[in-house]
């Protein structure tokens, strides 16, 4: 039996540079949903600050985002 292909995927120092924004800017959208990612290695502990493991982000996900125009980021409203 084979094994299945690996699918191939980008650091998040190499997604930030295709999508022209900051590394944290991916931490944040991978915490927040908007991007989907795998994460591999140990898993993150309850409390701790540590994010746990490394994060890879699929090369499929970046290639939509692109297809999609700039990336840009909403506006936060100022109370």
């Amino acid at each position: 039996m084979a094994l299945p292909q690996r699918l191939p995927t980008l650091s998040v120092k190499e997604a930030a540079t295709a999508l022209d924004v900051h590394p944290s800017t991916i931490y944040r959208w991978v915490d927040e949903g908007e991007l989907p990612a795998i994460r591999y290695g140990k898993s993150r502990v309850d409390g701790s600050k540590k994010r746990g493991g490394e994060i890879r982000i699929p090369e499929y996900v970046i290639a939509d985002r692109l297809r999609r125009g700039p990336v840009t980021e909403p506006l936060k409203e100022v109370a």
